[in-house]
């Protein structure tokens, strides 16, 4: 079928005049007519070129000029309420592709040139699991191949941008459907930024959440009669308007986990827009996106019961850190980003449901049987001491996954970025630190595992023996008070902490011409090391020492980030939180990274690394973990490069070597070579190098 396209034109021109000046384009609305094209409403009709397009394009095209005409009476509406609405020209749907040369890159053309080539492989990767196919006629033929998929890239390898160009082809060929994008609420403005970033031609209508919303750049509300003035209410109004104005026409809903448990909540049944929000939320999806989704991963998760729950079995489910070390959350992960994993794991693994006799059963049960036959199959396995059965372990679940989980750990960065060192130093502890340490795991003798208090003390302990005082209602259990007014004397003893000395060491050398990111868990050694560092830089807490924890609202991490990455300003040191530090955030401004204490989940410190080491970045980055030597912490850095050594071998095709063995022969670092020269007080007992993710 032959089609005239019309897609340029000038307020007020004809057809001729417009011939002769495309390089106008109009922001009005455009509307389908099989005989003449497409026209704009406001300017006439300009033809531009002529295209031969598929029977489906032009059913499609009628979709969207009806949805057009069904949202018209709620334009006003939406015009007051999507105050959090961003795009350009809301209506363009771009230039259809041809039958004979189909290919979905055709949609794009702008923003392939802007990608690397892992988020080209990756683009490829999600049309052929979404679609089918990268090519229109074979997309109905092999649409029984497509499903949810997982991208697990390396943080800051560039996924949101891979998704907005993944979307903006998608919507293209398939207007009828509603991509809905759910996200942590703290990267909820990156994906705003790259929406604005790319220019992309199609509004996004974003929703905050009701507390988040009172303090918005957009101080616009909508004033509604007969309606309740109250916040509560005038937030599920304007939610409910924007869905429908996502329903109306191509668009994309982004919106933060909570606010959509929020509105998933029907248990006020006097409210009826949270009703109809439900409705709408539950039934409408016809594409998943899942931001930083191996979060909801708990069984007992309300949140992941509730996206289990959505029947879009289409999805795409984005993280830096897909395995979390626990196999049974890895299980819930993967059914959360493909829920017909679960039938895939019974065909291979159940030899009972090959024969048909489950198909029916209910699907939280046949969820927990899955479950089963994967933990006993696979984690079983892949634990054992025997060479061989963890290998097995490991073969079945690569053949289980293969297809649909594509992975990159930013191996290739190396070509754009500076460069990466990390180090992990055993420090000695001074005697002080030495007495306290041994006292508290003595209590432990007997036990299987370290209790918190025992842990925690442990941890402020290695640090700085007086930051034992800090948690007095844990230490008053375990010292006397004549131990802690001893410690009280020696607070500002530098040499009775091991790690401080380092941290004041490091940053002496280095203060004059690089930034310092310090990371720690508790905030306790957060208020010590800046009443160091204005004793003895004497610099000023809020201009050269910044602070970043879970305790600040967005606006204030925010405003704290934009003063840290002004490589012109004052500030020297940043000391973060893990937890404050998620996906999104960027910190290129330091190219020194010091981890004070260790941690559990290795997964967490990488991607606390990936705040420095990423787009943007500068400098080469080094990255030092300090732990205390005889202490529990080499005990978990025994585990944690166990579990390192398992995530690698999930997701390599090659033999990974064990971590642990991973000491480093050359000190390539020369600050650290430099202090290590002049250590007379043999204050580092050895130095290992992650030799896998470091790059020169």
């Amino acid at each position: 079928m032959t089609v005239m396209i019309y897609r340029q034109c000038t307020e007020g021109a004809n057809g001729d005049e417009v011939l002769a000046d495309t390089n106008k384009e109009c922001k009005h609305d455009y509307r389908l007519d099989e005989q003449i094209g497409i026209y704009c409403r406001t300017c006439g009709f300009v033809k531009t070129e002529i295209r031969y397009i598929s029977e489906p394009i032009v059913e499609r095209l009628k979709w969207y000029e009806q949805k057009k005409q069904r949202s018209e009476d709620t334009e006003q509406v939406d015009e007051d309420v999507n105050n959090d609405t961003f795009s350009t020209d809301a209506t363009d749907l771009g230039e259809p592709i041809s039958k004979e040369n189909d290919s979905v890159w055709e949609l794009i053309p702008e923003l392939k040139e802007n990608m690397h080539a892992h988020q080209k492989k990756a683009f490829e990767f999600l049309w052929k699991n979404i679609a089918g196919s990268m090519e229109q006629s074979l997309m109905e033929e092999k649409s029984n191949t497509s499903g949810g998929c997982v991208i697990s890239h390396a943080p800051g390898a560039g996924k949101t941008f891979l998704i907005i160009s993944f979307l903006v082809s998608y919507l293209k060929l398939f207007p009828e459907k509603r991509p809905l994008v759910l996200a942590p609420k703290t990267t909820l403005y990156t994906w705003q930024k790259e929406f604005e970033k790319w220019n992309i031609p199609m509004p996004v209508y974003l929703i905050h959440s009701s507390q988040t919303q009172r303090h918005s750049m957009t101080p616009k509300s909508v004033v509604l009669p007969g309606v309740s003035n109250s916040n509560g209410v005038k937030h599920d109004f304007d939610c409910l308007q924007k869905i429908k104005s996502w329903n109306s026409h191509p668009s994309v809903l982004v919106m933060g986990y909570s606010s959509f448990l929020a509105l998933m909540r029907t248990e006020d049944k006097k409210n009826s827009h949270r009703k109809r929000t439900a409705k709408a939320l539950r039934e409408s999806p016809g594409l998943l996106i899942l931001d930083e989704g191996h979060n909801p991963r708990s069984t007992t998760s309300k949140l992941r019961k509730c996206l289990m729950d959505l029947p879009a079995a289409l999805r795409i489910l984005l993280s830096g850190t897909l395995f979390q070390n626990n196999f049974g959350e890895y299980f819930n992960t993967l059914c959360l980003a493909r829920p017909k994993f679960i039938h895939e794991v019974l065909e291979e693994l159940d030899s009972k449901y090959r024969r048909g006799k489950l198909e029916e059963e209910v699907p939280h049960l046949l969820e927990a049987r899955a479950r089963k036959f994967f933990l006993e199959n696979i984690e079983k396995k892949i634990n054992s001491n025997i060479d061989a059965e963890k290998m097995k372990g490991i073969d079945v679940l690569r053949k289980i996954t293969n297809g649909f989980i594509d992975v990159y750990d930013g191996g290739s960065s190396s070509d754009t970025l500076p460069g990466l060192q990390i180090y992990t130093l055993l420090v000695n502890a001074s005697d002080e630190q030495h007495e306290i340490v041994q006292k508290l795991q003595k209590k432990m003798v007997g036990s299987t595992g370290y209790s918190l208090e025992v842990e925690l003390l442990i941890t402020l302990g290695s640090i700085h023996p007086w930051l034992i005082k800090t948690a007095e209602s844990c230490a008053a259990k375990f010292f006397s008070e004549e131990e802690l007014e001893r410690l009280e004397q020696n607070k500002f003893a530098l040499r009775k902490g091991s790690k401080v000395r380092f941290v004041l060491s490091l940053i002496s050398r280095v203060m004059r011409k690089e930034k310092v990111l310090i990371f720690c868990h508790n905030l306790a050694p957060v208020r010590f090391l800046i009443e160091l560092f204005e004793n003895h830089f004497r610099w000023k807490n809020g201009k050269e020492i910044l602070q970043l924890t879970g305790e600040q609202d967005f606006f204030e991490r925010t405003n704290v980030i934009d003063k840290f990455e002004d490589r012109c300003g004052d500030s020297k040191i940043l000391l973060a939180s893990i937890n404050a530090c998620a996906e999104g955030i960027s910190l290129t401004a330091a190219s020194r990274v010091i981890f004070l204490d260790s941690e559990w989940n290795p997964s967490k410190t990488k991607q606390a690394i990936a705040r420095a080491f990423r787009p943007g970045q500068e400098k080469m980055v080094y990255v030092y973990h300090l732990l205390m030597t005889g202490s529990m912490e080499e005990d978990k850095y025994r585990r944690t490069t166990w579990k390192e050594w398992v995530s690698c071998m999930i997701f390599s095709e090659e033999l990974v070597e064990d971590p642990s063995k991973w000491q480093a022969e050359k000190i390539e670092d020369d600050i650290l070579r430099e202090m290590v020269e002049e250590d007379k007080s043999k204050l580092i007992h050895m130095i290992m190098k992650n030799e896998k993710t470091s790059t020169s």
